[in-house]
């Protein structure tokens, strides 16, 4: 796939998420179980800033009873606990201050601690919860998608939710309660003056709303720049041994030199933008706050200024003043909480669109408890999702029907790219047919459980994954509550406990990466190791012998003759002597069954598979 196509798969995942409110949804569905602490914070926070705030209005009022002969009054204070002299109502105000503070602090600390654990709480409940999305999506979406996309997804923008929601709430109820209290404060001191002071706001929610605009065209270009390279590095380490092969580390080197400069460019506009938007703000706020100390100052010195008549004192002016530039500070704060917003927009958008991009297919709700193994293909037509161009893709499979036993063993042969693997992914129910159905035991698949249906299926791959860990851990992986003996005679039926007891701590040996530490042949053993310990009902092994030598296969199909001898099995196989004691042998040719039988039958006639024959015992040679 190439970086363009990468581009558009990560603008698709993006897309897919059709919500106005991603974040919001986000929340709602992973966060509802937790909005008591989301509300307690949000609570105590708003009650925080505005004890916190109301500091220089207290001050204001005692500076006014202190040295301009005012009245000093407080709303829920009785007159009688005011001192009437100004040294007593300059430590009663000390004392009210101070305890207002230890309310604040103690608000605070809670408010923090109860929107940090919603954040963290609703951020475990969406990463798990995107994890077994992508669990649960069609094996499809992975053949249109590279590993690294929806690595990015789950990793980088999962991660960047982390900060929309653990400092968003908190930053959204300081903005808010600081313009709030500071509006009202300054209402209570003079409402005129207020007045000339909101002048300026709409022109600064304004040029708001145009960055908010720009930070999420742009933060939504860097996730999508980060997935390409994401994509692009995870796929050039896991082929670190091909790239050496060919020499190709300058080319890939370029490549990935390509898709950091898209992502460099794509993170510069966004800082921009983000670098912008704050001095915009603060120049905005710093106009009104000029304007204010103008006028202000202006109706101190003269009783009548414009419009403003009546008095207004030193001891409301500076506190005024002071709540001018707290007014300010809630618009600089807008544009932080705008940019984090916008992020975890963004982010949101692509874990719901991962999810929606590829819905999964209801389950069905037929159970497979111990099949006997009877499986039918009937008039069975498949192929893959529409090309690039939107044109209908060709069926990769055309009519396929047979009737199998149970109990007899199959063998799928047939030139590469012929359909051998696709009809076993529809016997796992990876894809549903396009024409027809898939049946075992007469239960249609796609009314089966898939669960119980792939409970029921042992499956080896020709290119096998293990997991990072011991050998061990990697052959009971999947079972329960088993023992050492049990997995020990799983690998002596697959051929592998000789290699596992030679390596240097035994079954205790960690495999590395996708198993790197072992060979290809060793893998494969260990993997099938793995299904045999589970005792499935059914088989299917699709080269599962491929990279083993002659003497290991024999002794492998020595073993697999007796366990698969009472199961219905499924073998592909390019190399036909695995095949050759099969029941029946089907050979693919374009995605049809070009000729059936059994191995000698199939000689006799001697077409399709008789020519492979040939050439796998050197009597003819291979053109």
């Amino acid at each position: 796939m190439s970086d363009e196509s990468g581009r558009e798969g990560e603008g698709e995942i993006a897309a897919a998420a059709d919500e106005r409110w991603p974040l919001v949804t986000l929340v709602r569905e992973h966060g509802s179980g937790d909005l008591k602490w989301l509300g307690l914070g949000t609570a105590t926070s708003a009650f925080s800033q505005f004890l916190s705030n109301i500091d220089m209005l207290l001050i204001g009022l005692a500076f006014d009873a202190m040295f301009n002969d005012q009245p000093y009054a407080l709303f829920l204070v009785p007159n009688g606990w005011i001192p009437a002299d100004p040294t007593g109502q300059l430590l009663f105000t000390v004392v009210l201050l101070a305890g207002i503070k230890v309310i604040d602090m103690t608000m605070a600390i809670f408010s923090l601690w109860a929107l940090f654990l919603f954040a963290q709480r609703t951020l475990h409940r969406i990463r798990v919860a995107a994890y077994d999305d992508v669990q649960r999506l069609d094996a499809g979406f992975f053949d249109d998608q590279r590993t690294g996309e929806v690595m990015s997804v789950l990793n980088n923008d999962v991660n960047s939710l982390e900060e929309s929601l653990t400092q968003g709430p908190n930053l959204v109820v300081f903005a808010t309660t600081i313009f709030v209290s500071s509006l009202l404060y300054m209402v209570l001191l003079n409402w005129r003056l207020a007045l000339l002071s909101l002048a300026l706001v709409p022109l600064i929610a304004a040029v708001n709303w145009w960055f908010s605009g720009q930070h999420e065209r742009r933060n939504d270009e860097v996730r999508e720049e980060t997935g390409v390279v994401n994509a692009l590095l995870e796929t050039n380490v896991s082929g670190v041994g091909t790239v050496k092969a060919f020499s190709g580390e300058r080319y890939e080197t370029g490549r990935v030199r390509e898709a950091s400069d898209a992502h460099r460019e794509a993170s510069w506009y966004a800082h921009v933008v983000g670098v912008l938007h704050q001095p915009s703000m603060r120049l905005l706020a710093g106009a009104a706050f000029v304007l204010t100390l103008f006028v202000g100052t202006e109706w101190v010195l003269d009783e009548r200024f414009w419009i403003f008549t009546g008095t207004i004192t030193a001891g409301e002016l500076i506190p005024f003043l002071y709540y001018t530039q707290q007014l300010a500070q809630p618009m600089r704060f807008l544009a932080w909480v705008t940019g984090l917003y916008k992020a975890g927009k963004a982010a949101a958008k692509r874990v719901l669109g991962l999810r929606r991009l590829s819905p999964p297919r209801e389950d069905g709700e037929d159970i497979l408890e111990a099949p006997r193994g009877a499986v039918s293909y009937e008039d069975v037509t498949f192929s893959y999702d529409a090309d690039d161009d939107g044109m209908d893709a060709e069926p990769v499979l055309r009519d396929i029907s047979f009737d199998i036993s149970p109990g007899e063993t199959i063998g799928l042969v047939g030139h590469t790219g012929a359909g051998k693997s696709t009809l076993l992914k529809l016997l796992l129910a990876y894809y549903e047919p396009d024409e027809g159905r898939v049946t075992i035991d007469d239960h249609d698949l796609q009314n089966v459980s898939r669960a119980s249906l792939r409970e029921s299926i042992g499956y080896v791959r020709q290119d096998p994954f293990l997991f990072s860990g011991t050998v061990r851990e990697n052959i009971a992986y999947g079972v329960h509550d088993v023992g050492d003996n049990e997995i020990e005679t799983a690998a002596h039926e697959a051929g592998a406990h000789e290699f596992i007891i030679e390596l240097d701590n035994g079954y205790d040996t960690e495999v590395g990466q996708r198993g790197v530490r072992l060979s290809g042949g060793q893998r494969q053993r260990i993997a099938l190791a793995r299904v045999l310990l589970t005792n499935p009902s059914l088989f299917v092994f699709d080269e599962a012998t491929s990279h083993v030598d002659n003497r290991t296969e024999v002794l492998i199909q020595r073993s697999l003759d007796r366990l698969t001898a009472d199961r219905t099995t499924f073998v592909v196989a390019h190399r036909l002597s695995t095949v050759r004691n099969a029941d029946r042998i089907y050979v693919l040719s374009d995605g049809e069954i070009a000729e059936r039988g059994t191995h000698d039958e199939l000689l006799e006639r001697d077409g399709t598979y008789a020519d492979l024959w040939k050439v796998q015992v050197g009597e003819i040679d291979a053109d």
